[in-house]
């Protein structure tokens, strides 16, 4: 059988990292963004 709970701990844990860089670079990209004159 498999052992979802177990599973779905494990991909919110290994996400974290993740989370927590795309935050931290997040106010640099925007930076980036908007210094280059780049328009979305």
């Amino acid at each position: 059988t498999i052992n979802y709970p177990v599973i779905m701990a494990g991909g919110v844990i290994a996400s974290i990292p993740v989370l927590a860089l795309y935050v931290f670079a997040q106010r640099y990209i925007i930076e980036g963004v908007s210094r280059s004159g780049i328009k979305g």
